[in-house]
């Protein structure tokens, strides 16, 4: 479960992510709105999202295991 401080850092993370896809002319995806709740609910970790958004997108992770 999250601290509500960990939570508030997501959040305005999040924030922050989503306005730079808006600055850019980009919208978020209704993927990444999925995955931005269920982390912020502490459903899933950042890295299991990572994988999951990657995925989605077509796109091999170049994380070293």
């Amino acid at each position: 479960m999250l601290t509500a401080d960990q939570k508030a850092k997501l959040e305005h993370g999040f924030a922050e992510a989503e306005a730079s896809l808006l600055l850019s002319g980009l919208v978020p995806t209704e993927n990444f709105s999925s995955v931005k709740a269920r982390i912020l609910a502490g459903e899933i970790a950042l890295e299991e999202a990572q994988e999951e958004i990657l995925a989605y997108h077509g796109v091999k992770s170049s994380a070293v295991a």
